[in-house]
């Protein structure tokens, strides 16, 4: 494997560390059921639904999230990030598989309004296919990226390689309701392709931390292709996502544009319905808060019918923002609790820090007093020598009945061990310990034991003189 190749997948890895740990701080290994304390008075029309809290990684709205779904062109968002991280380059010069035609061509009837403007054989950078697949959702686009990284980087004459990097790298970044057969979206085989609300906000929210697929997600003006082989003209890529279009409307009439939202990919089969991965960001009280949404099947008979899930996504976006905060609620200065300590000198007790700030969204109105904590500690009693920032407790914090969160306690200083004490402690522990007292009996038993044989032997001895006296005396008196 080339080294870009291998920085860009330790840089995308580290990204979905950095991810996973937001994600699954709580115990459990997906994020929890949204809490009743965050339902908004909004019902999405589309079946399902599915917002978090990027900066938290907290659930704050879901509707059925787990449920099996058509993903449609939402498929592409994984495309793009397995053409990045599988790619030196995005400036490489990619000639399409007539295969990538015929596939749009042939399935073509799953949906409305499907066309393709790209030629066989035409040749395009990675980066422009890109921008056609995340940006104006071109099947053929997704498609030629698919045979193009197969066959390029694995030798493959399919794209079955490519497929496959899809769907493992689904289960990397803990999707666990999703399956793809093709680089475009564009099927009805419900079977072998499906996602879930759930899963398709994990490969968006890991999308949007890659910067260069997060800005080529948010495309507001057209994108302009230089010319190619197969067209003398500078060919305009146009977003489908009209909630960046500012003055846009939609072909029912309906001006969809939300100045917060900044990508990410819309879909549309159907039998899927309106599709839309979002993500938005807006400044409240100084501070930025993002948030992904995703909603899944509106039922639109046609892509050009009124898009509900964009109005659901807008909705979502401004009751979060206007009804949840996020709140301070340790920080690493502030102690906890105490934790008995011994083997120090003049300290009998030592204070608990968090090992790191914690901060969690919570409805508008929500003190930082109104989550609970409950600390275990990893001894009853600490021993020095204790050092600063040693972990020495945990504490789980709870809002409205349900976990939000863990936090490590650590020492708030280092504390050096008293020798004269620790002596003390030796022997106080040995005269405690059941070995001692095993061997102590032992000792007692033996002196005892001792005793009592020699204070025998003596009376035998005495007894044995007593007995000679006898008999000599005897002798004498016979003489």
């Amino acid at each position: 494997m080339r080294l870009s190749v291998v920085l860009k997948r330790v840089s995308s890895l580290a990204c979905a560390v950095l991810l996973a740990f937001a994600f699954f701080a709580a115990p459990s290994s997906r994020p929890a059921k949204v809490s009743a304390a965050f339902r908004s008075e909004y019902e999405p029309v589309c079946e399902t639904a599915y917002m978090l809290s990027m900066d938290t990684g907290k659930v704050i709205f879901e509707k059925d999230g787990d449920k099996k779904m058509l993903p449609a062109s939402l498929t592409k968002m994984m495309t793009c990030i397995i053409a990045y991280e599988r790619a030196d380059s995005l400036d490489e010069m990619v000639v399409v598989d007539s295969r990538a035609v015929r596939f749009v061509n042939y399935n073509k009837e799953g949906a409305t309004g499907v066309w393709t403007n790209i030629k066989v054989n035409e040749r395009f950078t990675l980066k422009d296919l890109i921008y056609n697949a995340l940006v104006a959702s071109e099947n053929c686009a997704a498609e030629a990226i698919g045979y193009y990284i197969s066959k390029q980087y694995y030798g493959s004459d399919t794209n079955e390689e490519f497929i496959q990097f899809m769907n493992d790298r689904a289960t990397e970044i803990g999707c666990t309701n999703t399956k793809f057969k093709c680089a475009s979206g564009l099927t009805t085989d419900f079977e072998n392709h499906y996602s879930s609300a759930h899963d398709m906000a994990l490969i968006a929210n890991h999308l949007m931390n890659i910067p260069e697929l997060a800005e080529i997600a948010y495309t507001p003006h057209s994108y302009g292709i230089k010319p190619t082989n197969k067209h003398d003209n500078v060919q305009w890529v146009v977003s489908t996502n009209l909630l960046i279009r500012e003055g846009e409307k939609g072909a029912d009439g309906t001006d969809y544009f939300y100045q917060y939202c900044e990508g990410v990919k819309t879909g549309y089969l159907i039998k899927s319905g309106h599709c839309f991965a979002a993500y938005a960001k807006k400044n409240v009280g100084g501070r930025d808060y993002h948030y992904i949404a995703v909603l899944m099947n509106d039922h639109a008979p046609t892509a050009k019918d009124r898009n509900y899930a964009f109005v659901d996504a807008k909705n979502l976006f401004e009751w979060a923002f206007n009804n949840l905060y996020i709140t301070d609620i340790y920080n690493t200065n502030v102690p906890i609790t105490e934790i008995p300590l011994k083997l120090a000198w003049n300290m009998d007790s030592i204070t608990l820090v968090p090992q790191d700030d914690f901060s969690t969204i919570l409805p508008k109105g929500v003190k930082s007093t109104s989550v609970s904590k409950e600390i275990t500690f990893v001894d009853e009693v600490a021993e020095a020598p204790i050092r600063k920032g040693q972990k020495l407790g945990t504490a789980v914090l709870t809002y409205d009945g349900e976990e939000i969160g863990r936090i490590n306690l650590v020492a708030s200083e280092s504390v050096e061990r008293s020798t004269l004490l620790a002596i003390l402690d030796w022997v106080n522990n040995l005269f405690a310990s059941v070995i001692f007292r095993i061997f102590l009996v032992l000792a007692v038993l033996g002196v005892a034991g001792y005793i009592f044989v020699s204070y025998s032997r003596k009376q035998r001895m005495n007894s044995l003189k007593r007995s000679v006296s006898r008999r000599k005396a005897t002798r004498r008196t016979y003489r």
